[in-house]
């Protein structure tokens, strides 16, 4: 049993030759299609791999991973029979930690698939791997920066994407047009990757969820009770918006009336027309006329517009309490 070395291999900064003959793209289109189903036996899709962003480094440690499973007779038959990826074993076995494996196995399975297998003839010729040298040269080093354009072969094909396997083992997902082969060796420039905005989106989630948190709790503030005086008494706790939030009363007839209204959630101004209309069909008015009594924050004239017409109209006798402001509303 040999032991695992993290930089035996590494991926080349060589170039694919660049072999676009019909026979070729239709060979490399019968891989992917055989990829697909190979992969699916893992429970793996090709664009679940373009998913994430996986750095130079990264992608080398789990090339030597994949290819450590390969060439370790035991670990390659457990997960080529039980189509289960070994963590256990590969933990006693191995120097690096239980985040990667779980973080990155659908990548080393896929590379695994790709490398081990006689039948992947034309995307390993495309695959750039070479022995590493421990020194790391400029090339390599510039991986780290960010590319503008990415050459690969096309694995599956949107209206306006495709899911592209480069020559340094990076499942991609870039920009195509609707012409675009599956199999062709293809350069675009990356598609847009949700995941890669994660940080950006989470902050402005998180300020969406404060916002709505603190509206909410405006909402709710009571900033004033309206009591109106029918044959039953009629309780309202409106918020700084002029909106019901609560509305109670302690008789029979006045539940009736609120259940039917269900004036919680309604403007004040349209509720209290309803109340009072409410009561007029169902003989709730007393003959001494109707008392509304407003604590807390005064209504505004403009907020009782509707209001006042309709008393104006049915020729109510209402006294108009608002926080110490007495007076009748109709003449």
């Amino acid at each position: 049993m040999s032991g695992f070395e993290y930089d035996k291999y590494k991926f080349s900064m060589k170039k694919p030759s660049n072999l676009e003959l019909d026979d070729v793209i239709e060979n490399r289109k019968e891989e992917i299609e055989r990829l697909n189903d190979d992969l699916l036996e893992y429970k793996i899709l090709i664009k679940d791999l373009a998913y994430d962003e996986v750095s130079y480094m990264t992608r080398n440690k789990i090339l030597n991973i994949a290819y450590f499973i390969i060439e370790e007779v035991e670990l390659f038959d457990y997960i080529n029979t039980t189509k289960k990826f070994p963590i256990n074993r590969l933990l006693k076995r191995t120097p690096i930690d239980k985040e990667f494996y779980i973080q990155w196995k659908e990548y080393i399975i896929a590379y695994v698939v790709i490398l081990s297998n006689p039948n992947y003839k034309y995307l390993q010729e495309y695959i750039q791997i070479e022995e590493s040298i421990n020194i790391l040269g400029a090339e390599e080093m510039m991986q780290n920066n960010k590319e503008e354009e990415y050459r690969g072969i096309i694995l599956s094909k949107g209206l306006s994407s495709a899911i592209i396997l480069t020559s340094k083992g990076e499942f991609i997902k870039v920009k195509a047009g609707k012409n675009n082969k599956i199999g062709e060796d293809f350069i675009g420039k990356e598609g847009f990757k949700l995941r890669k905005y994660k940080l950006q989106i989470s902050i402005f989630l998180s300020i969406l969820v404060v916002i709505f948190s603190i509206g909410l709790l405006q909402y709710k503030l009571i900033d004033k009770t309206v009591v109106i005086e029918t044959t039953s008494s009629i309780t309202l706790e409106v918020n700084k918006f002029s909106k019901i939030i609560d509305a109670y009363t302690q008789t029979e007839k006045g539940n009736i009336m609120l259940d039917k209204l269900n004036v919680v959630n309604s403007d004040i101004d349209t509720s209290m027309r309803e109340i009072l209309n409410y009561a007029i069909d169902n003989e709730m008015i007393p003959d001494t006329g109707v008392l509304i009594t407003i604590t807390g924050k005064a209504l505004k004239d403009k907020e009782l517009n509707l209001t006042e017409k309709f008393i104006e109209e049915k020729e109510l006798k209402v006294k108009l309490n608002n926080s110490g402001d007495e007076h009748k509303i109709n003449p």
